[in-house]
């Protein structure tokens, strides 16, 4: 990430300051900085010490703030010379604390830091409009947190490696809902969607679609249990309808495709091959009535 690229840039000009205090390298311009401490001295074989001052670095960087034994440690805002800035908590010259990084394409952090990287809680808005709110560790999106697009609904979950994986749900802006496993930011393994159309599925995932053995049912009671492959009915499955007839045998894109049998609520069958949804007499090659929408 972004932050972790100018880590070298900090390193760098730590040493450069250290050096400079003592060996008179660069010369300091010396400011209260907005803080309680008094200003760093202006005699350079001084330290730099519980002293609030200003300084610039060689790359166009600068920083404003406290030191402590020539670091940078207390409250201090640094300016990068990209146009990046932090303003917050500083320790042994890395961000340590609270703080807030406000990057030049306008995306911001603001939360926890240790070592130069967000760790602990945190809010990313980014320049998109999406937002989220939870926890990191060196500088990724990891433990529990909420990811809201604006074109798109929201995430609350689990996250690991910068990515949703483990236990989440989506919500969508268009009122359906996801429950279950989620990995590489996908919905993977088992879990629950409920559709607003008041439909629901209940089973496997992969890559975002219904994938493997689930069970969908219909708000006017219709019922399928089987096999599905990206998102449609394909395999072995069984439907069953509101009015007592159910059909078992081979799914093809949703429809009876292949071998299987009807049974109505009176109890009479057809059993055979089908085609489209409509019964083929295996025999005769006389098509019937088709039994699926």
């Amino acid at each position: 990430m972004r932050v972790s690229k100018i880590r070298s840039i900090l390193d760098v000009a730590a040493i450069i300051l250290s050096l400079s205090l003592v060996y008179f390298v660069v010369v300091p311009i010396v400011a209260n900085a907005q803080s309680h401490l008094p200003p760093c001295p202006t005699d350079r074989k001084e330290v730099w010490t519980d002293c609030s001052g200003v300084y610039s670095y060689p790359d166009g960087s600068v920083y404003v703030g406290e030191f402590k034994d020539n670091k940078r440690s207390g409250q201090g805002t640094f300016t990068f010379a990209n146009g990046d800035k932090y303003v917050g908590a500083w320790a042994d010259d890395k961000e340590n604390g609270q703080g807030t990084y406000s990057f030049l394409d306008g995306d911001q952090y603001v939360g926890d830091w240790r070592d130069s990287k967000r760790n602990g809680s945190g809010t990313q808005s980014y320049s998109d409009g999406s937002k989220y709110v939870g926890e990191f560790k060196d500088d990724e999106r990891n433990g529990q947190g909420t990811l809201t697009w604006p074109n798109r609904g929201k995430y609350v979950g689990d996250w690991k490696d910068n990515n949703a994986n483990g236990q989440g749900a989506y919500t969508f802006l268009d009122g359906d809902k996801y429950v279950g496993a989620v990995s590489d930011g996908k919905r993977n393994g088992q879990g629950t969607e409920t559709y607003s159309d008041g439909r629901e599925y209940v089973g496997e995932w992969r890559d975002d679609k219904k994938n493997g053995q689930g069970t969908l049912t219909w708000p006017n009671g219709e019922k399928y249990v089987g096999e599905f492959k990206d998102d449609v009915q394909n395999g072995r499955g069984t439907y069953s309808f509101p009015s007592g007839g159910k059909y078992e045998g081979e799914i093809k894109d949703g429809f009876f495709e292949g071998q299987g049998t009807y049974t109505s609520a009176e109890g009479s069958t057809q059993s055979g091959l089908w085609q489209k949804g409509k019964f083929m007499n295996a025999n005769s090659g006389q098509s019937g009535d088709s039994h699926q929408n």
